[in-house]
């Protein structure tokens, strides 16, 4: 086996224990509550409603995907660094104590 299909099989492995073990479902819920906490879903909504505003008279053709197309750049560039850095923290830590002993 090649290193490019044996680094596949791994990655599709964690991939699975991220989802089955509910890490994922914990994960997520983490980074909900902490960006809720920091303001940053407020600053969203507060450019989906500019946005919309914006939009003058033509909102009636404005549909929830332009909206998401248009604010998705935003959202992702404002998330604080602080929780990037503890989210990553938390899969690192998953991805350590869920490799493979050969791989460590």
């Amino acid at each position: 086996m090649d290193l490019t299909t044996e680094t596949t099989g791994v990655r599709e492995e964690l991939l699975r224990k991220f989802k089955e073990s509910g890490e994922r479902e914990r994960m997520q819920d983490i980074l909900r509550n902490k960006l809720h906490a920091s303001g940053w879903q407020d600053q969203v909504k507060d450019r989906c409603q500019r946005i919309i505003n914006d939009s003058g008279e033509s909102v009636d053709r404005l549909t929830v995907d332009d909206i998401a197309e248009e604010v998705t750049p935003y959202a992702r560039s404002s998330v604080p660094e602080d929780i990037k850095a503890e989210v990553l923290e938390e899969i690192r830590k998953f991805i350590y104590r869920s490799l493979p002993e050969s791989s460590t």
